[in-house]
């Protein structure tokens, strides 16, 4: 069975002026010449069909007729994943999001939960409407979130979107199934509404919430430290002794961050830390 609003490999069953017929053995949905990779294409730039049995990987969605249709391109985000969009177009029926795909995907008005304006980049849950089975947009995330944490462990690596921001810290997607937050104090730069990274559990509290480390970057924030060197001519006032605060200010980094990257930048060779502050191997 095709499904619907995801990737699915499929079987090249036959040509047609108008592209390749695909099929999962039960149905057919046409792959329009526009898609078709070009080694199933003659001169013309039309499809032909292989001599041996061949597949292909492709992404099924509905047209603007409400057809099932193949293609190649990669959407943002596929059924029951989130995402980040961008706002394109607002209509009488609701507002139309930047896909990745020919055709836009709708968020109905009553699956969003602030006035939206062309060019607003919004988090939104990819989901099947069951009364019109359209593929659709919300931004009411928590009701797609799992309850709990099912089989998370302490200290798992996971993967984090941010989809909220609130007093206590950020709020986020934990592995596209559970909510998650980050503390405001455990985050030593700002992160914004649909920032990507990899995190790690830190706790799983009794009462089925989950605190998640969000991970800094190390070749990021390594790159950072040796580019305020060049800028500073090689040489800035900072250590393992430094003051905290004053280390968080320049850096963006806590005291104990900060030790750990240019520990690895001196095992690296790529700076001296002596008593007086840190050098660029360039510069010393």
């Amino acid at each position: 069975m095709l499904q619907l609003g995801k990737w699915n490999k499929l079987k090249i069953v036959r040509d047609s002026p108008q592209g390749l017929y695909l099929s999962d053995g039960d149905q057919d949905v046409l792959l329009p010449n526009k898609y078709v990779p070009k080694e199933f294409l003659n001169s013309e730039g039309t499809a032909r069909m292989p001599e041996d049995d061949q597949e292909i990987d492709v992404f099924i969605y509905k047209d603007s007729g409400q057809r099932w249709i193949a293609t190649t391109l990669k959407p943002v985000a596929e059924v029951n994943e989130m995402g980040f969009f961008e706002v394109k177009q607002i209509t009488t029926v609701g507002a139309f999001l930047d896909w990745g795909l020919e055709k836009d995907l709708i968020i109905p008005y009553s699956e969003q939960t602030d006035d939206l304006e062309v060019g607003d980049w919004i988090v939104a849950y990819v989901t099947i409407d069951p009364k019109t089975e359209r593929i659709v947009a919300s931004m009411h995330i928590d009701t797609f979130l799992e309850s709990g944490y099912g089989d998370l462990k302490e200290g798992q690596v996971v993967d984090l979107m941010v989809y909220r921001i609130t007093e206590l810290g950020y709020e986020v997607v934990v592995d596209q199934k559970y909510k998650g937050l980050i503390y405001q104090n455990t985050v030593f730069e700002p992160l914004d509404i649909g920032m990507e990274s990899k995190g790690k559990i830190k706790s799983l509290r009794a009462d089925g919430k989950i605190d998640v480390q969000w991970f800094i970057e190390k070749e990021e924030k390594q790159k950072e430290i040796l580019t305020l060197l060049a800028e500073n001519e090689g040489y800035m006032p900072y250590h393992d002794k430094s003051d905290p605060e004053k280390i968080k200010e320049v850096f963006g980094l806590s005291k104990k961050e900060f030790k750990r990257q240019i520990g690895h930048l001196y095992k690296e060779k790529k700076i001296k830390i002596l008593a007086d502050g840190i050098y660029s191997m360039e510069e010393v």
